[in-house]
């Protein structure tokens, strides 16, 4: 562990003990997930709240675009004219834009951050993650995972893709079973979420790293023989989450299984029963929000800890199964009747898994409602 590592594990190490089981490390992760978005509303409300100021409409958009500019070279230029126009017009958009430069110079500067190899073992065996829930493991096919061309498609995501992350990102044995594994997920969050990004380059050693789930990535991926971890749904599934329900939005999602026929991979369903208990949502105008959705706009609202709303409720029973594998055959160019046919296949596999384990899970009478 290198030196400047030492005082983090020894504060973390020393605060774990006196919260309850699992909260550190809870709050590490979620808390860095929504860090970004909770700043940027917050800037949105001081200037157009408190300083009346028409600004803070455009507080959002700036750092968005910002983001999407191509090199670090434009992201320095445009931020740094903003900074100016900012200092000469007001002091409240002057904060802002200087809260920007302290928070977010990685994303700036597009910049990586310095990994911790020992990452994944202190979040798991030091702040005991998945001691934060009422119950938490990963089950299932684990006999049948091969250590490369595999892709692990978690069902549902949810409101922060609980399953996913505990089970999945920080379950030792599970990224051990993998040669080398990529993890993919928002370009955004990876990316443009400067605290988040933090978090996942700390992640990232020769045989694991958090990328993100564009086509260029997924395809490296692969033409590497890499294993892949993705959350298939995305956040469509957690719109349509609700307490009680055990819903996934898959009907559309034939990218992954064109992926898997164009480079021969395996494709395994693992489906999270709990994820709809980690939060309170709130429901309606599903059709309305999922239209929204198309156009890359989460629309899903939910409180968790009574302490901090968002962190998962710690009484979710968070069991999470790895199906067995579909393998797929190598087709160089598949037609769309090869991928109509293929992800057919995965979605009455993940079908099949759920009903095999709901009665496992406690849910005998539940049925999976398919989006």
């Amino acid at each position: 562990m290198g030196g400047d590592v030492w005082p983090v594990f020894i504060v973390s190490t020393m605060a774990a003990r006196m919260l309850p089981a699992g909260f550190l490390a809870c709050f590490i992760v979620i808390g860095s997930w929504v860090s970004g978005p909770i700043l940027l509303v917050i800037w949105t409300a001081i200037l157009a709240g408190v300083g009346k100021d028409g600004f803070g409409f455009f507080a959002i958009p700036a750092y968005l675009i910002m983001f999407q500019l191509p090199s670090y070279h434009l992201r320095l230029a445009w931020w740094t004219t903003l900074t100016a126009f900012s200092a000469a017009s007001s002091s409240l958009r002057l904060g802002y834009v200087l809260t920007v430069w302290v928070i977010a110079l990685p994303v700036l500067l597009d910049a990586k951050m310095p990994s911790w190899p020992g990452y994944l073992r202190f979040m798991e065996r030091q702040l005991h993650f998945k001691s934060y829930f009422r119950a938490c493991s990963l089950r299932g096919s684990l006999e049948k995972i091969k250590p490369e061309r595999s892709v692990f498609a978690f069902h549902p995501h949810g409101a922060t893709s609980i399953g996913f992350t505990v089970n999945g990102l920080f379950d030792e044995s599970f990224v051990q079973q993998s040669k080398k594994l990529t993890w993919v997920i928002d370009e955004f969050l990876r990316y443009g979420n400067p605290i988040f990004r933090l978090f996942c380059d700390l992640y990232r050693t020769d045989s694991r790293e958090i990328g993100c789930a564009s086509k260029r990535c997924i395809k490296q991926a692969m033409s590497e023989g890499r294993n892949i971890g993705l959350t298939l749904g995305g956040f469509e599934e957690a719109t349509v989450c609700e307490r009680g329900k055990d819903r996934v939005v898959v009907q559309s999602r034939k990218g992954i299984i064109k992926y898997c026929l164009k480079f021969g991979y395996r494709i395994h369903p693992v489906y999270t029963f709990g994820e709809d208990e980690t939060y309170y949502f709130a429901g309606g105008f599903t059709q309305l929000r999922l239209k929204i959705n198309k156009y890359k706009i989460p629309t899903v609202a939910f409180f968790g800890n009574p302490l901090l709303g968002f962190l998962p409720r710690p009484a979710a029973a968070i069991l999470t199964y790895v199906g067995d594998p579909i393998e797929c055959p190598k087709i160089h160019d598949p037609t769309p009747g090869d991928v109509d046919k293929w992800h057919k296949v995965y979605v009455d596999a993940l079908v099949a898994l759920f009903e095999a384990k709901k009665a496992e899970a406690g849910r005998p009478e539940s049925t999976l409602e398919v989006f």
